[in-house]
C-alpha cells in the first residue's frame, strides 16, 4: 500500500535530469561530468512519497579521489544562485545551503510535488554505500520489504531523523540486515565476504552473485522477522551503553568504543568500521527509541494473545493507513482544545490522571499525524495521471543480469517504463518545467527504476546478555528466555 506509483519514479528521473542541466549551464561538460547521481532511499528503492531525493554532483567517477571541503561549499553556492532565481518566479522554494554540516548540502523543495531534495558534493561515501545496500537486496528478497516495514515503523513513531538526535534511514537500514545476518539460519551473509575483493561495483556484484540462495534454508516469514526484531532491539536496550555494537561487516555482535566513548546506539559503518551510522541517536532519544519499542513488542504481545485483532494492530503499530482513517476524526487541535476543557472543568484531576490525560493525547496527535508520513498525490512535477499499479517487491533483476551504468558504474538500472504522452501534462508551478533556456527539458526522461531482486540471506551468532556470545533469545516478563522465532504463537503468514 504504500509502494510508489510507476509515475512517481519518473518524476524523480526526472528532476534528476533536470539538475544535470543545470549542472551544465553552470560548469559546462567536459568527458561528461560534472553529472549529478541520487543515492540513498530511491537507489536503493525505499522511498515513499514522501521521502527526500538525495542527490551528488560528481566531477569524476574515482571514488578515492579527494574533493576539498572549500570547493564542495563553492559548489553548492553556484547552485543556490541558480536557484534561488527560479524560487522567485515560484517555482521552487526552500532553497537552503547548509555549509556548516559535515557534508555540506543544499537543500531545495520543488512547489510542484513538495518533495525536497537534498544535493552534495562529491559524496561518494553515500553512493556506495547505498550501492551495497541495493546488491545486498538481490539475495534475498525479505531484506527489502522488513526495511521498508522498519523505515516506516521509524517515520511513525518519529524516530527516524538524525538532525532530531534519533536513527539515520542507514542505521535503521543496517539494524535489519545485522537482524537477518543473526538468525539461525542466517539469511544474509557477513559483508566481510561481499567486500574482500573491494568496494566497488564490479567486485560486490560478483561477490553478491556468488551467495544467491544463502538464507533459502531460513524460512521465516517477514511477519516472523518483525517480531524476532523487535523483541531483539529490546532485549538489549541496557547493553549499548556497555559497549554493544552490531557489525554488519562481522555478521555479529561485538564490543566497541568510539572515539567520542561508548554510544548510545552503536551500528558500525561497515566500509569504515571506525565510524558509528548511529552516531546521531541522543541519550534521552535512545530512551524514547526504546519505549517506542516495547510499546510495539506489547501490541504484538496483545494481538498473540488473542486481545486485538489484526487490523487493529497495523493501526496501533504503523499509524492510520488511508483505507483505515474513519470518515470523520477531529484535528489535533481540536483535540487538543477538547481535553483542555475537560481538564479544566474537573478541579478534581489528580496529578497522576492529569499525566495519563497529557500522555493520551500524545498518542492521539501521532495518530492524527499519520497523514503527514502517508504518500498523497504530490507531483514533483505539474499534475499528472496517476497510470499504472503499486510497484510491487516481486519485480526482480538479479544484479548479474544488469548492465554496469556509465559513470561511476552503479548508477540506476536502465528503465522500462515508457509513459504515454497523455502522463505528462504542462508545468504550472514548477522550477523543473521553467521557459528559461538551460532549464527546459526537451522531452520527458522516458525510463524508471527497476526495484532491484532479493532472494535469501543472513549470519550466525547473536548478542547474549550474559556474554557477547550465546544464542538468539528474547528475554519475556517472567523472566523466561526462548530462542527467537520458537514462541508458540508465531504463525507464518
Amino acid at each position: 500500500m504504500l509502494r510508489p506509483k510507476p509515475v512517481e519514479y519518473e518524476q524523480r528521473r526526472t528532476m534528476i535530469d533536470v539538475f544535470n542541466k543545470i549542472a551544465k549551464d553552470i560548469f559546462g561538460k567536459k568527458d561528461d561530468f560534472p553529472v549529478v547521481e541520487p543515492f540513498g532511499s530511491f537507489t536503493m528503492d525505499l522511498f515513499t512519497t514522501k521521502s527526500d531525493l538525495d542527490l551528488s554532483v560528481n566531477f569524476s567517477n574515482d571514488m578515492d579521489g579527494q574533493f576539498a571541503r572549500k570547493d564542495k561549499i563553492s559548489v553548492i553556492r553556484k547552485f543556490a544562485k541558480v536557484l534561488h532565481k527560479h524560487q522567485s518566479r515560484g517555482r521552487c522554494y526552500g532553497v537552503l545551503p547548509v555549509l556548516s554540516a559535515i557534508v555540506p548540502v543544499l537543500k531545495v523543495t520543488d512547489k510542484g510535488t513538495g518533495v525536497e531534495c537534498d544535493i552534495s558534493v562529491e559524496n561518494k561515501d553515500g553512493m556506495s554505500r547505498s550501492m551495497i545496500f541495493k546488491l545486498v537486496s538481490s539475495i534475498d528478497e525479505r531484506f527489502q520489504i522488513l526495511c521498508y516495514l522498519m523505515k516506516f515503523w521509524a517515520k511513525t513513531h518519529d524516530v527516524n531523523c538524525p538532525k532530531d538526535r534519533t536513527m539515520s534511514s542507514m542505521a535503521i537500514i543496517s539494524l535489519v540486515a545485522f537482524h537477518l545476518q543473526t538468525r539461525h539460519p542466517p539469511i544474509l551473509p557477513a559483508f566481510s565476504g561481499l567486500l574482500k575483493d573491494g568496494a566497488d561495483f564490479a567486485s560486490v556484484q560478483r561477490n553478491v552473485v556468488l551467495f544467491k540462495g544463502f538464507g533459502s534454508t531460513n524460512k521465516e516469514s517477514v511477519a516472523e522477522l518483525f517480531v524476532s526484531l523487535m523483541s531483539k532491539l529490546l532485549a538489549v536496550k541496557d547493553l549499548w551503553e556497555q559497549g554493544l555494537c552490531a557489525s554488519n561487516f562481522d555478521g555479529f555482535w561485538i564490543s566497541k568504543t568510539w572515539n567520542r566513548g561508548i554510544g548510545n546506539l552503536s551500528v558500525e559503518d561497515f566500509l569504515d568500521r571506525s565510524q558509528n551510522f548511529a552516531r546521531s541517536v541522543g541519550k534521552v532519544e535512545m530512551q524514547n527509541i526504546c519505549e517506542c519499542l516495547k510499546d510495539t513488542v506489547s501490541k504484538l504481545t496483545d494481538f498473540f494473545r488473542g486481545k486485538i485483532d489484526a487490523l487493529t494492530l497495523k493501526i496501533l503499530i504503523f499509524g492510520a493507513l488511508n483505507q483505515d482513517v474513519p470518515v470523520s476524526h477531529p484535528s489535533p487541535k481540536h483535540v487538543k482544545s477538547k481535553r483542555k476543557r475537560e481538564l479544566r472543568h474537573d478541579p478534581g484531576n489528580s496529578e497522576k490522571q492529569q499525566k495519563k490525560v497529557k500522555h493520551t493525547a500524545q498518542r492521539g496527535r501521532a495518530a492524527n499525524r499519520t497523514d503527514s508520513i502517508l504518500p498523497t498525490p504530490t507531483v514533483f512535477m505539474p499534475h499528472v495521471h496517476q497510470v499504472g499499479s503499486t510497484q510491487p517487491f516481486n519485480q526482480i533483476v538479479h544484479p548479474s543480469q544488469l548492465p554496469i551504468p556509465p559513470r561511476l558504474s552503479y548508477g540506476l538500472p536502465q528503465a522500462h517504463f515508457h509513459p504515454g504522452p497523455h502522463m505528462i501534462g504542462q508545468p504550472h508551478g514548477s522550477f523543473i518545467y521553467s521557459t528559461d533556456p538551460g532549464i527546459q527539458l526537451q522531452q520527458q526522461a522516458r525510463h524508471m527504476f527497476v526495484p532491484l531482486p532479493v532472494h535469501q540471506p543472513a549470519i550466525n551468532r547473536s548478542f547474549h546478555p550474559h556474554g557477547f556470545n550465546g544464542a538468539h533469545e528474547v528475554l519475556y516478563d517472567d523472566n523466561s528466555w526462548l530462542p527467537y522465532g520458537i514462541n508458540p504463537n508465531y504463525r507464518r503468514v
